[in-house]
């Protein structure tokens, strides 16, 4: 049977970013990736992960593609009702949607044994639909990910 490795390569993307310090720098750790239903703003979800499988059992291998979402609101020097903002909303997710590409683009990384290969093929900055205050990045990755 051959081996999809969708959540392998989920897993392997959200370690490259976690592990990434200039990401770090701008969005805490446990804002990628977060378990809650509805996370503290900024973050960021791995989602829309489709593989196509070229590999079977060990010698498995694939070419899987992904979304990361980024998420970002206004930032104000303290409680944004008593203190001036410090970026827009636009601005900060583009910051952190560039970071998001940067920790992404042309890197390899080796992972339990497996090796993967993230490539940055687009990406998108834009207001978001459910959030009037807000912008969402969407960066589109294919990864390649096959055995070490």
């Amino acid at each position: 049977m051959a081996s999809d490795l969708l959540r392998e390569t989920e897993r392997a993307a959200i370690i490259s970013l976690k592990g990434n310090e200039p990401l770090l720098g701008i969005i805490a750790k446990a804002s990628i990736e977060p378990t809650a239903e509805a996370p503290d703003w900024p973050f960021i979800r791995l989602e829309g992960t489709q593989s196509l499988p070229q590999g079977r059992g060990c010698t498995a291998r694939a070419e899987v593609t992904f979304q990361i979402h980024t998420f970002a609101k206004p930032r104000y020097q303290g409680d944004p009702t008593t203190t001036p903002m410090v970026e827009t909303a636009r601005d900060y997710a583009g910051r952190i949607n560039s970071a998001v590409v940067e920790a992404m683009q042309g890197h390899a990384y080796e992972i339990a044994g497996r090796r993967y290969r993230f490539i940055v093929r687009s990406s998108r900055l834009m207001q978001d639909g459910a959030e009037r205050d807000a912008y969402h990045g969407i960066v589109n990755v294919l990864a390649r990910a096959y055995q070490g």
